[in-house]
């Protein structure tokens, strides 16, 4: 994605949407049935690399989120404190194929009979995914990985701008193997690194939540902000790296 692009879907995704919150909205139906008739069965892959684990309490399914499990808050205790999943486990690269096998939206049948420790208020969009990264690998991994639906989606295109954000119709291989080793590591390893330009950084570390631009001396600094991360960005590519998590 290009870096104007970028700094659109940011601007308008920062403020309609959050990334690790949950989303207790109501889709009208017609906006369902033309989202189940767009993309169920769909054949994509993941834009970024994803954190993967245990399912909340539910240890028939996996959990896929581009941000650190610890950050996120679709589970709350009555008093309004977040319930975070057990830590990731691994992480699936970008590049991974996936295939849509439906979406489950919070009615209230459905909300009845999910398990009490997960996001049952929230739409679960429930995927088949590949063994391993490439788009000749067809063999699926056993267990049904779910993408949370985030806060602030109210109709199709707002669910658009969220789904074309984290899933590629385009095969993003091709690209991913022709940067630097570094930085294909970085990626497969969600880091950021010095260097990566804005497509290597999404791809590694996902959409961010907020970014601030300003000019000085001459050159366009920006900030990024990947919740507990913060990535400086001068003249569009990577000069520092602020990791409180990380080591040294």
């Amino acid at each position: 994605m290009r870096l104007v692009a970028l700094l659109v879907s940011v601007a308008a995704m920062s403020a309609a949407l959050c990334s690790g919150c949950p989303s207790y909205s109501v889709i009208p139906d017609a906006d369902r049935e033309r989202i189940e008739h767009d993309h169920q069965g769909q054949l994509l892959f993941f834009r970024h690399s994803m954190y993967v684990g245990q399912f909340y309490d539910d240890d028939r399914a996996r959990l896929v989120h581009d941000r650190r499990f610890e950050e996120l808050t679709y589970l709350r205790t009555v008093e309004g404190d977040p319930i975070p999943p057990a830590a990731a486990e691994g992480i699936i690269p970008a590049g991974t194929r996936v295939r849509v096998e439906r979406l489950e939206w919070p009615t209230g049948e459905v909300v009845f009979r999910r398990p009490l420790y997960t996001p049952r208020y929230t739409t679960w969009v429930v995927l088949r995914v590949a063994a391993d990264r490439g788009p000749e690998v067809t063999v699926e991994r056993e267990q049904r990985h779910i993408l949370l639906l985030p806060g602030g989606i109210i109709d199709a295109d707002s669910f658009e701008l969220w789904f074309d954000a984290a899933l590629s119709t385009e095969d993003p291989n091709p690209w991913l193997l022709s940067l630097p080793e570094e930085q294909q590591h970085a990626i497969a390893l969600k880091r950021a690194v010095v260097g990566m330009d804005y497509d290597a950084l999404t791809a590694a570390m996902g959409f961010p939540d907020s970014i601030t631009r300003d000019q000085l001396e001459g050159s366009t600094r920006e900030v990024a902000v990947f919740g507990a991360i913060s990535v400086v960005l001068k003249d569009g590519l990577v000069e520092r790296v602020s990791d409180p998590s990380a080591p040294g």
